[in-house]
């Protein structure tokens, strides 16, 4: 009899395996096909028409299952050489564009839920999971709602309820309906006047979006709350196709503005602020972290650069110097609810509103920092020195600050150790270093003992598993205090 204990190599495995394929959902259900379910006719059409030879299939945990069927119809019928990617660096939403380069892949076919961020290294498709909406069920609900046909409705749709909403809009004619379209495809022009999360849409000339109410198919996560507030002007309804109810959604958008103005307000008394990328994959990633870094820069305070992965509040404590943090990521993962981290985590928008005196907080809220850039439609100059000489009370600590512009006249930027903060007229003090912070601590890491250890031959280790190394063997059949 064996125990988990000493099973061979190829047993372990073999049970990791069954694991995953008992604790794994399939994407698709008993009666669709593989085709169905991901779209590989489609699939293959695209690979022809962007004419590349090595493609990336991403995969999120819960279709991983499905994924090496997948990525053998796709290899033999468009003929290129086809790798899965298991496991992102930062969010499965986002196009993991580094993983793909490592393996040399050209594209990359995205499967699941994505935030459509705009990338820019290689081309990609979305292959969205296909869920049904029930037409009658909907269109019953629809015209409970909203009986007046002159109604503006602006419809959006979770992703795996797209192919289901353009259907059902061709049935909504009579009334007046737009749909907020997703761009599943990187090569696809992005056209319209109302571009929101990846989506966009033209809305009739001379109607505001304040005319407008929302419709959005799907349940509660994280798109309808981004949604929720970047337009927050307009009154939202949901309509779950699962319980197949559609009502007036509840969430307390000012409630939730309130919240990240609070978080502002922190962010202004920060000396120390902490740029946290979590994306290599987001267009004009590295042009948000240069703004941002000038910002900081301008308003006289200091910042430190930190490559993150999934972001969690145990990787954030350990620098417990850091005042207040921003983070660069995809739009649906850069609103950071910071009741369990140590710090607050802003977004490169509220930062500016923060620390830039020539923006205002209008009550617009915007997650996209692609809209911060210039030549974007909400880029906002720097301010000046006449813009920021008065000075406010902050609201958290009561005590009086100036964001006045304090940038080097010389127009050089200050180092490390030589950043100079003119917090009063004629009052010089320096922000302490990373190397002040580290000496101050208890514990300052392991140490290199560089040059006190001595060199050695490298030797030959064991090799196998931990559950069973090929040496244990032989090991085992030898009598006690035998050698």
């Amino acid at each position: 009899m064996s125990s988990a204990f000493s099973a061979s190599g190829e047993d372990v495995i073999a049970r990791d395996l069954q694991f995953l394929i008992t604790n794994s959902e399939p994407a698709k259900k008993a009666e669709e096909t593989l085709e169905e379910a991901y779209e590989i006719e489609r699939c293959v059409a695209w690979i022809k028409q962007v004419n590349v030879s090595t493609v990336a299939l991403q995969f999120p945990d819960e279709l991983l299952v499905d994924a090496p069927d997948v990525a053998l119809e796709i290899e033999q019928k468009s003929n290129v050489e086809v790798y899965v990617l298991g496991d992102t660096t930062y969010g499965s939403c986002c196009v993991d564009e580094i993983t793909s380069e490592h393996i040399g892949a050209d594209s990359v076919i995205h499967f699941g839920h994505a935030c459509l961020s705009r990338n820019k290294r290689l081309p990609t498709l979305y292959v969205f999971k296909n869920m049904i909406v029930e037409p009658e069920s909907f269109l019953s609900a629809f015209q409970q709602t909203f009986p007046d046909p002159t109604e503006k409705i602006l419809l959006i749709s979770d992703l795996k309820y797209n192919q289901s909403t353009e259907k059902l809009c061709s049935r909504l004619q009579l009334q007046n309906v737009v749909y907020l379209k997703p761009v599943i495809s990187s090569g696809d022009e992005v056209e319209g006047n109302l571009v929101v999360s990846g989506r966009s849409c033209n809305l009739p000339a001379n109607s505001p979006i304040q005319e407008w109410k929302v419709l959005y198919i799907g349940e509660e996560g994280l798109t309808l709350t981004n949604l929720m507030l970047v337009l927050n002007q307009c009154t939202f309804y949901t309509y779950n196709p699962k319980t197949l109810v559609l009502r007036q959604d509840t969430l307390n958008v000012n409630q939730q503005l309130r919240k990240r103005y609070y978080l502002m307000e922190k962010a202004k008394d920060a000396n120390l602020i902490g740029i946290l990328v979590a994306t290599l994959g987001v267009a004009n990633y590295l042009q948000i972290i240069e703004r941002i870094k000038e910002l900081i820069t301008r308003a006289g305070k200091k910042y430190y650069t930190f490559v993150v992965g999934k972001l969690n509040p145990s990787k954030l404590a350990n620098f417990p110097e850091i005042d207040c943090y921003t983070i660069v990521a995809c739009s649906e993962n850069s609103l950071i609810d910071c009741k369990e981290f140590y710090r607050p985590v802003i977004t490169p928008f509220e930062l500016e509103v923060a620390l830039n005196s020539a923006r205002s907080w209008t009550g617009d809220y915007i997650t996209d920092f692609q809209q911060l850039l210039p030549g974007a439609s909400n880029y906002v100059e720097f301010g000046t020195d006449e813009d920021g000489k008065e000075a406010d009370v902050s609201l958290v600590s009561g005590r009086i600050r100036n964001l006045q512009v304090r940038a080097d006249p010389s127009g050089e930027q200050p180092t490390e150790s030589s950043q100079l903060l003119r917090s009063n007229p004629g009052v010089l003090s320096t922000l302490p270093t990373a190397s002040d912070y580290l000496t101050e601590r208890q514990w300052q890491g392991l140490s290199p003992r560089v040059g006190e250890t001595p060199v050695t031959i490298a030797s030959i280790g064991r090799k196998g598993l931990a559950a069973g190394y090929s040496d244990e063997g032989e090991e085992r059949g030898k009598p006690d205090g035998h050698e």
